[in-house]
């Protein structure tokens, strides 16, 4: 086995056979004892402001807390801009989706299990890059406030570079024929 670091990650490199061996096993709690729920939104041009969502989200609370007060403002504001999320119960249920197409909310039809086709997924997995290598948070109120800070700090451009790197994204699922890609 050899293990190399980079940037607060672990490459493990093992050989056939090895994979279950205990110095190949690195037991850690990700996160601290506790969860933070967040909603976010990226365009090519713009962010939303970021939502820290407290307990569970049903489709009450987020037509309420996620809907009306960003998403409805910020694509009324942004014409042309088409509404993606994915597949989670309350996006697709039956208030969401006639709360959206009464304020001419255009959504795109998303397929299940399409992680490589969100990139969202890449931002929310640079901010946990960022989020981890500051001190560790004490208390669920520390995580939720650094990661305001770096949602923050989050450059447009890098917003930008997902968002451009679509069309690759797509074309690798095609030519991977629905299978994993690089992304």
């Amino acid at each position: 086995m050899n293990a190399m670091f980079f940037s607060g990650r672990i490459r493990v490199f093992r050989r056939r056979g090895e994979r279950f061996a205990m110095d190949c096993i690195n037991e850690r709690d990700n996160h601290g004892g506790g969860s933070v729920m967040i909603w976010a939104g990226i365009s090519l041009h713009t962010k939303t402001p970021m939502v820290i969502i407290d307990g569970n989200l049903n489709a009450r609370r987020y037509i309420d807390e996620v809907i009306q007060p960003i998403v409805i403002p910020h694509v009324q504001a942004n014409r042309g801009m088409i509404f993606m999320q994915d597949n989670a119960p309350c996006h697709i249920a039956r208030a969401t989706t006639h709360i959206l197409a009464a304020n001419r909310v255009q959504v795109l039809r998303w397929p299940s299990k399409s992680p490589d086709l969100n990139p969202i997924e890449h931002v929310w997995d640079l901010m946990d890059r960022r989020v981890r290598q500051r001190p560790v948070q004490q208390n669920l109120h520390e995580l939720e406030m650094d990661l305001v800070q770096e949602w923050t700090a989050l450059f447009q451009r890098s917003i930008r570079n997902y968002v451009m790197s679509m069309r690759a994204r797509c074309m690798a699922v095609i030519a991977a024929d629905g299978g994993h890609t690089r992304y």
